[in-house]
């Protein structure tokens, strides 16, 4: 099967953030549909114009009618590129993936994407490649049969695929509070997992005692960004909640206050762990607890970034020596070459982890002038992500036969 090319995720994500109006590209688009070549790669991006546009249903349509005759597309390709890798991804919103052409785009690198159907036989021949990226979200349903069958494809060619853990990973919420229940310095807020009717049946009973005392916060599960996400403050507020939602199973988490004594306000890093080394992506401060970076409008106030600078310039010998052992415990449990974690600290200087994910989004498209001090800490992180592939892709070609196992470190 060869590869369609297509613009890619982080090409028009780009557009888009920087205020491009992608409407006429989306009509040129529609308009070379009819001349039938490369037709599935052009409904792949119409896929990530209509998604970026706020309709995902729509987004969704054009990726399943570009996936009923075709898998595998070329991102980036370029005459004599020095490394091609191989994506295995899920089917899947513009968010669900690891967001690897973010991690690329300064990089000598030919992505070529394949949307693996887990529930089909079909054998392909996979295309030429020098190393291979397991980018489906971990905390999918899917996640253990997708696992599985890339091992499978890969098998018989000897692929060294980046990401793709030795056992199953589950980093849902529930999950990943139960795993690290117990560790020192180490915080995951009390955690369940509730079918509608269970947490109906909760709600009339008030039977939440195992999570604490009111409030909790409840989220659908699978939902990110703040999608679904409230702090219930009584029995009568649930009942409610689940009377305006149609989801079917939903997070019930303890409500940990990880606002900081000085000042009330609250603030919430993103860590990305790359070879078990950690880096800092990005920190949010605002005096609301339900906190990320969009809604912290970190570009209006000044003093904010001032802040987050310094927390990234003195990451490695401030806030990685604080919390060592808790980085230490989380490369440790979580076996995957790439993640990133959403954190804070909480008043007694314990580090609270929310959420573990090897999708969570990296990028540097923030405006230079408004955040000069990020492009430098940005570029550490996709340096050190192209170093895991070359390592990878060396373990493969070279005739050294002496242990390539990633190091996990934490300096």
């Amino acid at each position: 099967m060869e590869p369609q090319e297509r613009i890619g995720l982080a090409s028009l994500t780009k557009m888009a953030f920087d205020g491009v109006d992608l409407q006429p590209l989306r009509n040129e688009l529609l308009s070379k549909v009819f001349t039938g070549k490369d037709a599935d790669g052009i409904f792949m991006d119409l896929s990530v114009i209509d998604q970026l546009q706020g309709n995902r249903a729509a987004g969704l349509a054009w990726q399943d009618e570009a996936l009923k005759r075709q898998r595998i597309f070329s991102t980036k390709k370029t005459d004599g590129a020095r490394t091609k890798l191989l994506v295995f991804a899920e089917p899947s919103h513009i968010g669900g993936n690891t967001p690897i052409e973010f991690l690329l785009q300064g990089a000598d690198v030919e992505i070529l994407t394949y949307y693996l159907n887990v529930e089909s036989d079909e054998q392909i021949d996979l295309p030429a490649h020098d190393v291979a990226f397991c980018a489906a979200p971990a905390d999918s349903v899917k996640a253990e049969a997708f696992q599985n069958k890339v091992r499978a494809l890969t098998a018989a060619v000897g692929t060294k695929v980046v990401n793709l853990p030795n056992g199953q990973v589950d980093l849902e919420r529930d999950s990943l509070e139960a795993m690290f229940a117990g560790q020192p310095g180490l915080t995951l807020p009390k955690t369940q997992r509730f079918d509608r009717w269970e947490l109906e049946d909760a709600a009339a009973e008030d039977s939440l005692a195992a999570l604490g005392d009111y409030p909790y916060v409840v989220r659908p599960v699978g939902s990110h960004a703040g999608e679904g996400l409230v702090l219930i403050e009584s029995r009568d507020a649930l009942s409610d909640y689940l009377f305006e939602r149609n989801e079917v199973a939903f997070f019930v988490s303890e409500y940990i206050r990880y606002a900081t004594r000085e000042d009330g306000f609250y603030r919430k890093y993103r860590v990305i762990f790359v070879d078990g080394q950690p880096f800092p992506c990005h920190m949010a401060i605002a005096d609301q607890w339900d906190l990320w970076y969009l809604n912290a409008r970190m570009e209006e106030f000044a003093e904010k970034r001032a802040e987050e600078a310094a927390w990234m310039d003195s990451f490695e010998r401030r806030f990685v020596t604080r919390h060592e052992s808790g980085f230490g415990a989380l490369t440790d449990a979580i076996d995957l070459d790439y993640f990133g974690v959403d954190c804070a600290e909480d008043p007694d200087g314990n580090l609270v982890v929310f959420e573990a994910d090897n999708a969570l989004i990296v990028h540097d498209m923030d405006d230079e002038e408004v955040f000069p001090y990020k492009s430098k800490h940005m570029k550490r992180i996709f340096d050190a992500f192209e170093a895991l592939l070359e390592k990878n892709r060396r373990a493969e070609t070279s005739e050294d036969t002496t242990d390539k196992t990633p190091t996990r470190r934490l300096s």
